[in-house]
């Protein structure tokens, strides 16, 4: 699915002899470090030479060099769009092994423990004014979608959030990494949110949770970012461990007395 097109402008002007050689250097850049991302519609031939300040031809020229290394689709009477970098981390016959096992689920919590962790520690380090008013934005998305119950769009707002706080930690390798276990549980490996949010209480607390990363990291400490990243994947990893015991017993319940019915 196409996305929309890149912001209006955010490509540097070219002083540089070799035109199209600069040009590719930008745009491998702004995709390395995540600006730039897969399916993403760049702006057409005319706008890029505006804000490049270079000709038509030249553009055209780089355009098609980052096609030939496979970092962009270039659509006939379309326009170009940037490739599929990162592959999928699992085939869906994996996906859908690691959604039949709770164990698994268990596994990418885990690891999204200390990759969350990670991420926050570094974004309140590193995250620019820009950065900080995504994140208090989307806060505020999530309290909306949840106050109406929209549970569709929180999810949404809730993996962007994360998202967000992946990108702001300004590390590209953790950025590349992060998006591609992020595009894994939008395949549901992780949770039903919906199922984790039909309490108030818990909705109020993993609320709460989101407001406590993005404040330690907004007012630049580290240490209580990462914390507070721990604490909330921790909290997820209880609600699950309770609604997987849950389901164990019912399904024991189920059993035993459709046995007793059956035996009449």
């Amino acid at each position: 699915m196409r996305r929309k097109n890149t912001p209006n402008r955010f490509f540097d002007r070219i002083e540089s002899k070799s035109l199209s050689g600069e040009v590719v250097t930008q745009i491998e850049n702004l995709i390395l470090s995540g600006v730039l991302t897969e399916g993403e519609m760049l702006p057409g031939e005319r706008e890029l030479a505006d804000q490049f300040g270079i000709s038509r031809p030249k553009v055209r020229e780089a355009l098609s060099q980052l096609a030939d290394s496979e970092l962009l689709n270039i659509v006939p009477n379309d326009g170009a769009y940037v490739a599929q970098l990162g592959g999928e981390a699992m085939s869906p016959a994996m996906v859908a092994l690691f959604n039949r096992s709770t164990n698994a689920i268990r596994d990418n919590l885990e690891y999204r423990r200390e990759s969350e962790g990670f991420a926050s520690r570094l974004a309140a380090q590193r995250a620019t004014d820009q950065d900080r008013s995504e994140l208090r934005r989307l806060l505020e998305a999530i309290k909306e979608a949840d106050s109406v119950q929209d549970n569709t769009r929180a999810s949404n707002l809730d993996m962007e959030l994360h998202h967000c706080i992946a990108f702001a930690a300004h590390n590209r390798t953790l950025t590349h990494m992060m998006t591609a276990l992020y595009n894994l549980n939008r395949s549901s490996i992780t949770y039903n949110r919906h199922e984790l949010m039909n309490m108030e209480t818990v909705a109020e607390s993993i609320q709460q949770q989101h407001e406590d990363i993005v404040e330690h990291i907004c007012q630049s400490k580290p240490v209580k970012a990462e914390k507070a990243a721990h604490a909330h994947i921790d909290f997820v990893i209880s609600l699950i461990s309770t609604a997987f015991e849950q389901q164990s017993r019912e399904s024991l319940s189920r059993k035993k007395y459709n046995r007793k019915k059956a035996s009449g």
